[in-house]
């Protein structure tokens, strides 16, 4: 039976248990040795191991990031090097890592290559190709290099079906992260490898772990962030007021923090991009219209932030607001929140209450707006102590790497023992 590798006793959830460059050769050492991780704390390393990661293929892996999954992948590639391990990061040629980078081939090297005669048609994209053709490319790659005994384990973030179906060459030394809800063409690999397979896949949540439960098992390993980064504000805030971040959409539900705070005469400070633009439009412009008009306003849009903005807003706030209506796998937002100090009145969904302990936050029942108006008087409470120390024990990068590593260690181990095996037959 797989087993979660952080748990939560908060949560109800119970975890199951070409363009290719050249081969480079490493120089490892023998043995453990003491190293700083990125966080900042020392340890004692496990056995230098060889990895490779594969990234999704349309963003670079650098900042200002694309997204979570991003700003995911850079960590775990550059925590596993801070603790000394090998990585060859598969990824966008402008990807900015510690890793070894082995850059998919360029949109342009593509077109000429793929395209030479630009009236030439096919049925499918130009981006399905072109996905098809790099992850082809990398794992090919991959599995020469693991033929000449140049890699221990391969890590694949890419939410790619072509690498989950080439990855059976690696049995039990391949994993895949699910990142996302099931779509399509992930259902699809899925149907096929759920009648046999030995490659392994993690969850970043168990609430994710349940969605892919009908398909395949799954290990459990929360996403992290450089808490560190963050600074935190443990002090009381004098001045009642909250904030809520993210990209303003329907799924994110901005308007439902605003008419909670309305309804409470609670002050608000809102950021983040536009992403929907009828939504802000049809359901937050005339909100905000309507508070400059009043004659004590409570709103306040500040757009969207830089991450050392958003920082110095969340320590200086009573609470963070998480008003999102969908199951979001994880909630990066949530451990931001922690990493200041801040506590988090939100909703649960998806991952929110593996998160958020009733030491950290308090979380309702979604679109409860009773439940989460009375939260407002009771997140008085709440250490803000407590919620850093939440984010440094269970949101941090060295946690999450140290999860997968201990994944990794057993995959070796058990290709290890069934290699001896074999000897013998």
């Amino acid at each position: 039976m797989l087993t979660s590798i952080k748990t939560n006793p908060n949560s109800h959830i119970k975890a199951k248990t070409s363009n290719i460059v050249m081969h480079k050769t490493y120089d490892l050492p023998e043995s453990s040795a003491a190293c700083e991780t990125t966080d900042g704390a020392n340890i004692q390393v496990r056995k230098p191991r060889r990895i490779a990661i594969i990234a999704h293929s349309l963003y670079p892996i650098a900042q200002p990031y694309a997204g979570g999954l991003e700003m995911i992948t850079q960590l775990i590639c550059d925590e596993l090097v801070a603790q000394g391990h090998q990585v060859l990061l598969y990824a966008h040629a402008d990807s900015q890592t510690h890793a070894t980078l082995v850059p998919f081939m360029t949109r342009d090297e593509f077109e000429k290559t793929v395209y030479p005669n630009e009236h030439e048609s096919v049925e499918m994209s130009r981006e399905e190709l072109y996905q098809y053709l790099v992850y082809q490319q990398a794992l090919r790659d991959i599995i020469s290099r693991d033929e000449m005994g140049m890699i221990d384990v391969v890590h694949n973030h890419s939410l790619h079906h072509v690498p989950m179906m080439m990855g059976q060459a690696f049995g039990a030394r391949f994993f895949t992260t699910f990142h996302t809800p099931i779509f399509p063409q992930l259902r699809l690999a899925l149907l096929t490898l759920r009648q046999g397979t030995q490659t392994q896949f993690t969850a970043i949540s168990g609430h994710q772990q349940q969605l892919f439960a009908e398909f395949v098992p799954s290990h459990v390993v929360y996403n992290g962030i450089d808490v560190h980064s963050f600074t935190a504000n443990t002090n009381p805030i004098a001045d009642e007021v909250y904030f809520w971040y993210g990209r303003i959409c329907p799924e994110k539900g901005t308007h439902l923090a605003m008419e909670y705070c309305k309804a409470a005469g609670k002050r608000l400070i809102i950021a983040g991009p536009k992403s929907n633009e009828e939504y802000f439009d049809d359901y937050v412009a005339p909100l905000l219209e309507a508070d400059r008009a009043s004659a004590a306003p409570l709103f306040d849009y500040v757009g969207h932030l830089s991450k050392n903005q958003i920082n110095k807003q969340l320590s200086q706030v009573t609470a963070m607001l998480f008003t999102s209506t969908w199951d979001e796998p994880y909630g990066l937002t949530l451990a931001e929140s922690l990493a200041c100090g801040t506590p988090v009145i939100g909703f649960d969904v998806g991952a929110s209450a593996e998160i958020i302990t009733h030491q950290t936050g308090i979380i309702v029942p979604k679109k409860d707006k009773k439940a989460f108006i009375q939260a407002f008087a009771d997140i008085q409470h709440i250490s803000r102590t407590a919620c850093r120390a939440r984010a440094e024990q269970f949101c941090s990068v060295a946690a999450m790497v140290d999860g997968y590593l201990r994944l990794y260690e057993q995959a070796v181990a058990v290709d290890d023992s069934d290699s001896i095996q074999e000897a013998f037959v």
